[in-house]
């Protein structure tokens, strides 16, 4: 098996066809009518191959194949944050693939190999651009060229050694490519096996989400500007540049406001970034994050209608929903603000943070049974929060609820937690004698 290259790329140097000895195809055969969802796989290891999550996710069956020949796959580690998937092909006869021995500088030369648009092996060549924090594990940036079909593909360094697979492109420009490193594929090892015949989780949404997860996590502070401004500098009429700017503004922004700094100019430097976005292409995800820099201004009349933009342009957008109930409770708009956490909280169902503000509306509106229907979803996923019982304990207690409430009451003293004080006081004004 040879690679080819991608039409503007030099060809296949022989560091590149060797590594491409280690590549395989992966195709998930889905529901009857449904096409078949096609990308890469490197092995690593005698008779398992390492793919993207969302590669392999929802497979009726998978098969990998190299040349003319195929083997049937069966997925045996999944970690659905990392977007990752180990496979076990009994009798695959191929060569695994050398792992580097640690992650190269920025600027260093790389190589990635899959199979863009179903065909391939491809080459493509350039440079890792920087290395992100996420999660618990690394995602590489780097400006190889990759397109729909090349996840779950090898990312190599000059020698041709592994350096991780390939994922997703966070932006129309090649300067936003990211691979997910090796050291997620060691923490796999940890992972309990998965159930034969369960389908394959996967994390991983939309490219977005990756980006906004990048930018919220402080240890990519250094980083992220700057990455930012240089693509705002090379590409200024690209809106993606703007945005990523933008997040990198308001991020920023928020990180010295937890410090103990911060300021309105940062701020503001953010929604202007937000506003060339849109006016080079009108996007939700833009709309909803100039909302949330909106917020952080008070300027919640402007906030609500650039939510009110991405929700038009998306009615599904749960995020959306739950910034614009967010706005509405800062605002003090308390009946508004449930509405819209309830219509996110119907597409999102798992936003624990979301049910607990949603019961600070119903908190505030005096509504007790509905707060309290509200806390014991959020008590489900939040069990050892002090503040939930607190606030269950009190609910209960307005209702006239003894028992429920001495119930949160003992829980609270079980933990010897400083909110006992405040809820034995809640239930000495509410069961006077």
């Amino acid at each position: 098996m040879l690679p080819a290259a991608l039409p503007h790329q030099e060809a296949p140097a022989p560091v590149a066809i060797q590594a491409g000895a280690s590549l395989v195809k992966v195709r998930a055969r889905l529901a009857q009518g449904e096409l078949d969802r096609v990308g890469g796989g490197v092995v690593v290891a005698p008779g398992l191959v390492a793919t993207n999550a969302h590669v392999a996710a929802a497979g009726r069956s998978i098969l990998v194949s190299q040349g003319g020949e195929t083997w049937r796959a069966t997925a045996i580690r999944v970690d659905p944050d990392l977007d990752l998937c180990l496979l076990s092909v009994p009798g695959l006869p191929l060569p695994p693939a050398e792992a580097s021995d640690g992650i190269p500088d920025a600027g260093a030369p790389v190589f990635a190999l899959g199979f863009p648009g179903g065909r391939g092996p491809v080459v493509s060549r350039g440079r890792l651009r920087a290395v992100w924090h996420y999660r618990d594990g690394r995602l590489l940036q780097t400006d190889v060229e990759i397109h729909p079909g090349s996840s779950g593909g090898g990312l190599f360094d000059a020698r041709g050694r592994l350096l991780g697979l390939t994922t997703f492109t966070a932006a129309r420009s090649p300067r936003l490519s990211f691979a997910i490193s090796l050291s997620g594929l060691k923490a796999l090892e940890a992972l309990p096996a998965e159930i034969p015949g369960r389908p394959i989780r996967s994390g991983f949404t939309e490219a977005e989400d990756y980006l906004s997860a990048l930018a919220e996590d402080p240890r990519n502070a250094a980083e992220w500007e700057p990455a930012a401004r240089a693509w705002v500098a090379a590409e200024p009429e690209n809106p993606d540049a703007w945005f990523a700017l933008g997040l990198a503004l308001d991020q920023r922004e928020r990180w010295e406001v937890r410090g103990g700094g911060g300021n309105e100019t940062g701020v503001q430097a953010a929604v202007e970034a937000y506003r060339r976005a849109l006016a080079l292409r009108p996007e939700a995800r833009i709309w909803n994050n100039l909302g949330v820099a909106l917020d952080a201004q008070n300027r919640f009349p402007e906030a609500e209608q650039a939510f009110a933009e991405a929700l038009g342009l998306r009615p599904d957008y749960a995020l959306a929903w739950m910034n614009l109930g967010s706005t509405r409770l800062n605002a003090l708009r308390f009946d508004a603000a449930a509405e819209a956490y309830r219509r996110g909280l119907a597409l999102r169902p798992d936003e624990a943070v979301a049910w607990i503000r949603l019961a600070q509306c119903q908190r505030k509106l005096k509504a007790w049974r509905a707060e309290i229907e509200v806390l014991e979803v959020a008590l489900r996923y939040r069990p050892l929060s002090q503040d939930l019982w607190l606030d269950f304990g009190a609910a209960q207690a307005h209702l006239g609820h003894r028992a429920e409430a001495e119930d949160a009451l003992r829980r609270l003293e079980a933990w010897d937690s400083p909110l006992v004080a405040r809820l034995r006081r809640v239930l000495r004004r509410s069961f006077r004698r």
